[in-house]
């Protein structure tokens, strides 16, 4: 039995406004809202994710049956499966995706694709976006954070009758968009369910390999600016925490964003 459903929508000013209203509304879990533009998107610690036509934006509704100090480790879940996804999808030949700590999916060039999580009214709403196209005349944001598009990350061309990304061509840019949603929520299910089941350490080798912070120097902050740790980045933890060596001892790390040094 397929766990999610897709309810798809033009211009919404967030997908995740529209799964918080959905749990106070009882829906079952499994709700997934996907629109072409968001005029009002969110990513983590709330931060404005710009959403123009050409990216996924789509939101879940889960309701996991798990200990509140369990869900933060969902987001890494939500990454393996973005990232399995795009691998899936891009081909032998598409460039290599990596995550950085706790759930941004990037290249060496940028970043891909992005996650929130807000636990809400007894479920949580989890946020994807995905840069797979760039809009036509959509200027790019200047800042740290330079998106990357997983139509070059896969060497998507245009094809007599259609839109090539990595080894399949599809209808046009939506029919793409939508086949990279679905597949997400494809590899997702069944994550999720293990997950459930035995919480974030079977995921923790497939992370460990795909971890973009491993042997880097580093500064985690909080939102305010505040730094928890600088040091070097010698794991993930069985909690997925990032282990960080500051000199003195290795200090796990639960909350935070890290920044290279």
């Amino acid at each position: 039995m397929t766990l999610f459903y897709v309810r798809s929508y033009g211009e919404v000013v967030s997908t995740n406004e529209l799964v918080k209203r959905a749990i106070e509304a009882g829906e079952p879990e499994g709700l997934v809202c996907r629109a072409r533009m968001q005029t009002g998107g969110y990513g983590r610690q709330g931060r404005h994710w710009t959403s123009p036509a050409g990216g996924l934006y789509q939101s879940l509704l889960l309701r996991p049956a798990v200990e509140p100090r369990i869900v933060p480790t969902l987001g890494i879940v939500v990454a393996l499966s973005i990232r399995a996804a795009l691998e899936r999808l891009g081909g032998p030949h598409a460039q290599a995706i990596h995550l950085k700590w706790p759930n941004d999916v990037i290249t060496d060039e940028g970043k891909l694709a992005g996650i929130s999580m807000e636990s809400h009214a007894g479920g949580v709403c989890v946020g994807i976006g995905v840069n797979v196209f760039h809009a036509a005349g959509e200027a790019l944001p200047d800042g740290k954070y330079q998106p990357v598009f997983f139509c070059d990350v896969a060497h998507a061309s245009g094809s007599v009758g259609g839109v090539a990304v990595g080894a399949k061509v599809y209808d046009d840019c939506a029919g793409a968009i939508a086949a990279v949603g679905d597949e997400v929520l494809n590899e997702l299910e069944d994550r999720y369910q293990t997950w459930l089941n035995c919480g974030i350490k079977p995921f923790l080798p497939e992370y460990r390999a795909c971890n973009a912070l491993q042997g880097r120097r580093v500064r985690i902050a909080l939102v305010s600016g505040q730094t928890v740790v600088e040091g070097v980045v010698v794991d993930i933890d069985d909690d997925g925490c990032l282990a960080v060596d500051d000199g003195h001892s290795i200090r796990s790390v639960a909350v935070g964003e890290a920044h290279l040094i």
